[in-house]
């Protein structure tokens, strides 16, 4: 049995215990005392898709206001993970492509694959690529963390992320910001609520434009990395007649940058890099650099473009009953080259004998030509998506029955190219002399992969609450799913180089098997079902405390791998659903300790998952040197054009198993003074891992991974200061963020525990009037962290870190009428 790292263990179990002991004790010990000057702020929350207390929701969730959001300097989706522990955003292929990690769940970084933890914004599921959100005059953002599958759809057996933009207000309201800071960073943002007709009829326009120097140096191609130039334009119109509401979202987003900074972090010996003879080489490239520095191959860029339509109509019947239609659309245009080594290109002298000794070749190789790059890539996806839900809820049994019924519609296709992957592993750029045409340049692999994926589910679901007693309920959620797929998809004839463009061509073309411009097309379906439920038991034992026990079945749907495999491979080109059975047991709690208000939430969670999802990433590949019938390839023979796109598969690598707790503390000190305490603890687990067929696979599926950026122990912790200052400002609001995280696991590779320190103050009503001013300073001791890895794989001799940000400040000033 392979097993994470199991620090943890103890304090797992002994704070599940505790729950139950915690949850008697509070009925008779934490009463509330009589009302006290001081108290804490209710948080309203739509876990359950309605508005009520997260004092008295049975999930797990965390919600940040917009006032939280601004006192967190919250500008982008990765400033989640400091702010929420058991999140973690490792990117895929760059910040517009966020990988949401919850209790070791996430989404494939390769394939077909649909992400464990979805993404919504106004309630809409996002696309499983380019999926950033654009943190721009957001409401609120709440964090539910386990399977949501009745209430949520297919494959949230992680978790989901709600983002819920500011609705417009029937009152002439609004605000402009401004923001400069370091590596000469401007940011102009605002937004305005306006009323067309009076409580009937209003709308509401916001807008952000936010640009940042990059802050690592890039002495190679290409301009200085991590950069931010991004836009967004939002307009939302709200009509409100009598039992009628309906509110249209229409909002679109820019993003244009010069790429990231991947930095080469360990060399592994023996490799890939010494069957080419480069071992040396690369070492002395890996020296040369720091956290700081990057010697790009290639000019690198980061693209995404989105548009997303949102409308939802409600229409109340009676009291009773009601009805809720909500309908996306959405297209996204994302394009990225990453240069994934963090290195340049290398002479091989491996290489350089094979293509010399070559019968047919070698008298017309121009010696010395040959270069070989590790890993570089190309990612376009180009995807249109429409989506709409409907539902009907109600009271009955004299209110004692809350219930939802409701229909769940999306399909996913593909907007013009689908989407070309154009990664590349240990691919040689070589010349020889023509006899007629001249000069030519070849390689010897690296045609990208074309991926046209339409993809459509359909559910029908209810879910109800039942109150036994005043004070006790029982909660039932069931989903039956349908989710079908249809992928034509091949390789490109014309073979890519450094990130370099790719052939763009429409689905037509794969499907009329285009030779001259895709190689190897064929179309490949795929469908499954899944009935998936929750079931539960809710006591409100006071006023003040509430516990929860849950039980909840999940499924996340298949995918397929590319190009087209035959041989040995055949049976890796699809992989099968992911099931997860899941027990959670929480209590949440508000109480009175000699007169300062603490809230304490706590929940222990237990899921097993079988036919767990997994990348085999990297090294799946045919060995530059090859014998047939004597080398051990992928399929079975030395032909490297039809290897897996970027040398890795998706697979269902056996059964898994997480385990942990939650813990949430507030207390308000004095009437200034507030502090809190987040933690996650968490273990996982490998219990079973399934015999491969494939002997390629058997010999490395101890380096798939099941958990993506998996970590042990994740702590935050805040403090607010709140005070009024007279005669200069209304309000002085100082906050400070402290946060740490364990070692983030990914396969063979462990990025480095870290911590980070944020703080920011905020003047407001200066003078009296309705400007407020903020200075924010992040990571304020400068640290060095990695916050993602990029290259993760022994058979091919490289780990690659993506590092987070450095200090960096700003100074806010914002306008509010």
């Amino acid at each position: 049995m392979y097993t994470l790292k199991r620090q943890g263990a103890f304090r797992t179990n002994l704070l599940a215990s505790s729950i139950i002991a915690v949850s008697f004790h509070s009925v008779n010990s934490f009463a509330q005392e009589e009302n006290s000057a001081l108290i804490l702020e209710e948080v309203i929350v739509t876990a359950r898709r309605t508005d009520e207390s997260v004092q008295s929701v049975p999930v797990t969730v965390t919600a940040l206001d917009a006032d939280a959001l601004r006192e967190a300097t919250i500008t982008s989706t990765t400033d989640l993970q400091q702010a929420v522990p058991g999140i973690f955003l490792g990117g895929s292929g760059g910040p517009q492509n966020p990988l949401y990690v919850i209790r070791g769940q996430s989404k494939g970084l390769i394939g077909t694959t649909s992400p464990a933890v979805v993404s919504y914004f106004a309630e809409v599921p996002q696309p499983a690529w380019g999926s950033a959100v654009p943190q721009v005059d957001m409401a609120n953002i709440q964090i539910l963390k386990g399977p949501q599958g009745t209430l949520f759809g297919r494959n949230t057996t992680g978790g989901a992320i709600l983002y819920a933009p500011t609705t417009p207000s029937h009152e002439l309201e609004g605000y402009v910001g401004v923001t400069a800071g370091r590596y000469d960073q401007k940011r102009i943002q605002g937004a305005v609520s306006v009323p067309l007709i009076e409580d009937k009829l209003a709308a509401r326009i916001a807008a952000d434009v936010n640009k940042r120097d990059g802050y690592t140096d890039n002495i190679g191609v290409g301009e200085d990395l991590d950069k931010v130039d991004t836009e967004a334009l939002r307009f939302s119109l709200l009509a409100e007649f009598g039992a009628f509401t309906n509110t249209l979202i229409v909002d679109h987003f820019e993003s244009d940058n010069d790429g990231y900074n991947i930095q080469p972090a360990t060399v592994f010996q023996p490799s890939g890099l010494n069957a080419l003879g480069v071992v040396d080489d690369v070492i002395a490239q890996v020296d040369g650099l720091d956290e700081r520095t990057n010697t790009s191959a290639f000019a690198q860029h980061e693209r995404n473009k989105r548009l997303t339509v949102v409308n939802r109509t409600e229409f109340e019947f009676t009291e009773s009953l009601s009805l809720l239609n909500i309908f996306g659309y959405q297209e996204t245009d994302l394009d990225y080259a990453p240069n994934m080594d963090g290195l340049g290109t290398f002479n091989s002298p491996v290489m350089e004998a094979a293509l010399s000794a070559d019968p047919a070749l070698g008298p017309l190789y121009v010696p010395g030509s040959a270069q070989t790059s590790i890993v570089k890539a190309r990612l376009i996806d180009q995807t249109k998506q429409i989506s709409n839900e409907i539902q009907l809820r109600g009271h009955s049994f004299d209110d004692r029955l809350d219930w939802i019924v409701g229909y769940f519609y999306l399909k996913a296709e593909p907007d013009g190219a689908g989407q070309i992957n154009s990664t590349t592993v240990f691919q040689t750029q070589f010349q020889f002399n023509h006899p007629v045409a001249g000069l030519q340049t070849a390689y010897t692999n690296g045609g990208g992969q074309h991926f046209f994926l339409t993809d459509e589910s359909e559910a029908i679901f209810f879910h109800g609450e039942y109150d036994l007693t005043d004070s006790l309920s029982v909660e039932v959620g069931l989903r039956y799913t349908e989710d079908e797929f249809e992928l034509c998809l091949g390789s490109d004839a014309v073979p890519a180089w450094l990130g370099s463009d790719p052939v763009l061509f429409d689905e037509s073309t794969c499907r009329n098997g285009d030779t001259s411009q895709i190689l190897n097309s064929a179309v490949v379906t795929e469908s499954s079902d899944a009935t998936t439920w929750s079931f539960g038991l809710n006591w409100q034992a006071t006023d003040d405390v509430f516990t929860y026990a849950v039980l909840r079945h999940g499924y996340r749907a298949g995918g397929a791998n590319g190009p087209i495999f035959d041989g040995d491979l055949a049976d890796y080109q699809t992989f099968d659903p992911e099931e997860v059975d899941d027990f959670e047991l929480g209590i949440k709690a508000d109480w009175n300790l000699v007169g300062i208000p603490v809230r304490t939430n706590l929940s222990y969670f237990q899921g097993e998952y079988e036919n767990a999802q997994a990348d085999l990433a990297g090294g799946v590949t045919t060995p530059s040197v090859c014998t047939e019938g004597v080398t051990l390839t992928p399929d079975g023979d030395c032909d490297a054009t039809d290897d897996p796109t970027g040398g890795a598969v998706v697979l269902n690598v056996g059964d898994t198993s997480v385990s942990g707790v939650d813990l949430e503390v507030v207390a308000r000190l004095t009437n200034a003074l507030s502090v809190s305490f987040n933690a996650t603890v968490q273990d996982a687990d490998v219990d079973k891992i399934y015999d491969q067929d494939n002997a390629f696979i058997a010999s490395r599926i101890g380096g798939a991974i099941p958990f993506l950026y998996f970590t042990n122990n994740v702590y935050q912790a805040n403090i607010n200061y709140s005070i009024p200052v007279e005669g200069f400002v209304e309000e002085l609001v100082f906050n400070a963020n402290y946060y740490s995280t364990s070692e983030a696991v990914k396969g063979d590779t462990e990025i480095p525990s870290y911590s980070l320190t944020n703080i920011r103050a905020d003047l407001r009503g200066v003078a009296g009037s309705s400007i407020d001013v903020a200075l924010y300073v992040n990571n304020v001791f400068d640290k060095e962290y990695g916050i993602s890895s990029s290259i993760s794989s022994r058979p091919l001799g490289l780990e690659s870190f993506v590092y987070g940000p450095p200090r960096l400040w700003g100074l806010e000033a914002r306008y509010n009428f």
